[in-house]
C-alpha cells in the first residue's frame, strides 16, 4: 500500500525528479527536448511549487523515504487533477491510484465530478484514466512552448 500523504515544500526535490523523469520518459517522443525542458522549468521551479503546494491539494505517494509520484488538485466551481504523475519504473504499483483516490476522497460530498487535461497522444495515460471510470469530453489542440498540443478533455463523476 502506497504511502499518499500532503506535499510540503521539503518534498521539492523529490517532486520534480518525479515530473522530470515522468514527462522525459512520456513525451520526448512526441515534443522537442527544448519543449520538455521549457515545461518542466516553468511549472516545477521551486518557487511555483511553492504557490501550488499553498494554493491547492498537492500529494505525494512515497515508497520508503522516496517519492514516486505526486498528484495535485485544484479547487474552484470545479474540481480539476492539474498533475498526475509516477515514476515510470514505479508505474503499474497502485501509486497513481492510491494519488487518484487520496484526493477524491477529500472531495467527497463537495464536488461530484473531476476534470482532468491529458496529452491526446498520451496513450498510456488516457488509458489509465479510462480504466479508472473518466470520460473523454472532447479534444482540442494548444500550443506548448511552440510545439502544438493535442489535448484531451476528460471527466470522472464519483
Amino acid at each position: 500500500m502506497a504511502n499518499v500523504r500532503k506535499a510540503t515544500i521539503e518534498d521539492y526535490s523529490g517532486i520534480k525528479n518525479v515530473a522530470s523523469k515522468a514527462w522525459y520518459d512520456t513525451y520526448t517522443n512526441i515534443y522537442t527536448a527544448s519543449t520538455v525542458t521549457a515545461f518542466l522549468n516553468a511549472s516545477y521551479s521551486k518557487e511555483m511549487l511553492q504557490k501550488r503546494i499553498n494554493d491547492s491539494d498537492f500529494f505525494v505517494a512515497e515508497d520508503g523515504n522516496k517519492i514516486v509520484g505526486f498528484a495535485n488538485f485544484i479547487k474552484g466551481t470545479e474540481l480539476y487533477l492539474s498533475s498526475h504523475y509516477v515514476l515510470p519504473e514505479a508505474q503499474r504499483e497502485g501509486y497513481g491510484q492510491a494519488l487518484l483516490y487520496a484526493g477524491l476522497d477529500q472531495y467527497k460530498g463537495l464536488y461530484n465530478e473531476v476534470y482532468l487535461e491529458v496529452d491526446g497522444k498520451n496513450d498510456i495515460g488516457i488509458a489509465f484514466y479510462k480504466k479508472e471510470g473518466f470520460e473523454v469530453i472532447r479534444e482540442y489542440e494548444e500550443l506548448l512552448f511552440g510545439d502544438t498540443m493535442c489535448t484531451t478533455l476528460m471527466k470522472k463523476t464519483f
